[in-house]
C-alpha cells in the first residue's frame, strides 16, 4: 500500500468570534498519498482553506484556535515544530499556490526576484544559480520566453501567466506537496483547464502530491485521484474520484454533482432550445456558532429522518475504500466514527 505523505487527523480549529466560538472544523481526518492528488471540495465556508491554513500553520491565534488534532508530514506531527522549522517546512516540503495570483506575488518585485529569493531561502546556492534555477522553473510551468519574461511585473503579465509564475514560486524547492487553494478561480475555462492540466503533468513527472481545494466538484474530478467532500467543518465523504462520481452514496455529494452543468449545455441556445435549470441545494449553511443537533445537513437534506435531527452520524464504509457520513449508508457496525460512537438506530420521519 502506498505510504502516507500528509496525514491529517482529528483536526478542530475554532475562531472567537463576536457572536461566540464558531467552529470552522470538527473532526477533519484524511490522507494525502505520496504521487497521489486529493481534491478537498465544498462551499463557500464549508471549512477547506482553513484545513489548508492548519496544515501550514497559519492560524492565527487569537482569533484562531487549534482544538485538537494532528497533522503528520512524513511522519513528523507539524503541530510539534519550532516556528523556525516550520517556516523551513513552509515553501521547502510544502508548496503552496494561493487563490488570486495577483494579490499573491508581490506587485512592486518582479517574478523572477519572487522565485529567486524562495530559492535562496531554502536552498544554500548563489543568486546566479537562483537564477537559473528560476528560469528552469519557469519552463517547466510553460512560461513563454522565461530568460525575457523573468524580469517582467506581476501587472505585466496576464492572469493565466501570473498563475503559472505562482506555481513557480511554490515548485521553486521541489516540494514533496503542493496545496493548490482554488488554483482557477478568476481564470477563464479554457485558462482553467490549462493550469489543471499543467498542475497533473507536474505531479507525474516530479512525483508530487497534490492537495487541490476548489468548491467546484467537477474542476479537480479529471485529475484527482481522490475526493473528499466538506460540510459545516465536518467530512461527509471520501473515496476514489470514480466511485464518488458515478455513485455518491451522501445526499450532500449528490447535490454538489447535480449542480454541475452538462457538457455542451451552451449549445441549447444554438439549437433554440430552452436551457434546462440546474437544480439548486435549498438553504444555506449552518451557523456553526452553535450548530443544529444531529447531521448537520439535516435541514436541507432531502431524505432527512426523524433520527437525522437528533444524532450525529458517523463515518460509514461504503466500499471501494470510500467512507459516508450518513445513516442510509449505516452497516451493522461502523468503521469508524470520526470521532463520535454511532447510537441506535431511530425511526424515520
Amino acid at each position: 500500500m502506498t505510504e502516507a505523505l500528509l496525514s491529517v487527523r482529528d483536526l478542530a480549529v475554532s475562531f472567537a468570534t463576536a457572536g461566540g466560538i464558531l467552529r470552522a472544523l470538527d473532526g477533519v481526518s484524511f490522507d494525502v498519498l505520496r504521487g497521489r492528488t486529493v481534491a478537498l471540495v465544498g462551499e463557500s465556508g464549508c471549512g477547506k482553506s482553513v484545513t489548508a491554513q492548519a496544515i501550514l500553520r497559519l492560524i492565527k491565534e487569537p482569533p484562531g484556535r487549534v482544538d485538537r488534532g494532528a497533522i503528520l508530514l512524513e511522519g513528523r506531527d507539524l503541530f510539534d515544530l519550532s516556528e523556525r522549522d516550520m517556516r523551513a517546512v513552509r515553501g521547502g516540503r510544502i508548496g503552496i499556490v494561493f487563490q488570486d495570483p495577483m494579490t499573491s506575488l508581490n506587485p512592486v518585485y518582479t517574478v523572477g526576484f519572487q522565485i529567486i529569493e524562495a530559492i535562496r531561502l531554502h536552498r544554500d546556492v548563489s543568486r546566479s544559480e537562483a537564477r537559473r534555477r528560476a528560469i528552469d522553473g519557469l519552463k517547466k510551468v510553460g512560461f513563454p520566453e522565461p530568460e525575457e519574461r523573468i524580469d517582467s511585473y506581476p501587472h505585466e503579465l496576464s492572469g493565466g501567466m501570473r498563475q503559472r509564475a505562482l506555481i513557480a514560486v511554490a515548485l521553486a524547492c521541489e516540494p514533496a506537496l503542493l496545496i493548490a487553494d482554488e488554483p482557477t478561480t478568476a481564470l477563464d475555462a479554457t485558462i482553467q483547464a490549462q493550469i489543471l492540466a499543467l498542475l497533473q503533468e507536474l505531479g507525474r513527472s516530479l512525483g508530487m502530491s497534490l492537495l487541490l481545494i476548489s468548491h467546484d466538484i467537477g474542476v479537480v474530478a479529471e485529475i484527482a485521484d481522490e475526493i473528499v467532500v466538506l460540510y459545516a467543518g465536518t467530512v461527509v465523504e471520501r473515496g476514489p474520484t470514480r466511485k464518488i462520481l458515478r455513485s455518491p452514496e451522501h445526499p450532500y455529494t449528490q447535490a454538489l454533482l447535480q449542480s454541475i452543468p452538462p457538457v455542451g449545455a451552451g449549445a441549447y441556445r444554438a439549437r433554440g432550445q430552452k436551457a434546462r435549470q440546474l437544480p439548486a441545494i435549498e438553504g444555506s449553511l449552518p451557523d456553526l456558532r452553535s450548530p443544529l443537533p444531529g447531521c448537520r445537513f439535516h435541514p436541507r437534506c432531502p431524505e432527512v429522518m426523524a433520527r437525522c435531527r437528533v444524532e450525529a452520524p458517523a463515518l460509514y464504509a461504503t466500499g471501494d475504500d470510500a467512507e459516508a457520513r450518513c445513516f442510509l449508508r449505516e452497516p451493522v457496525a461502523p468503521v469508524h466514527d470520526g470521532g463520535s460512537a454511532p447510537k441506535p438506530p431511530g425511526g424515520a420521519a
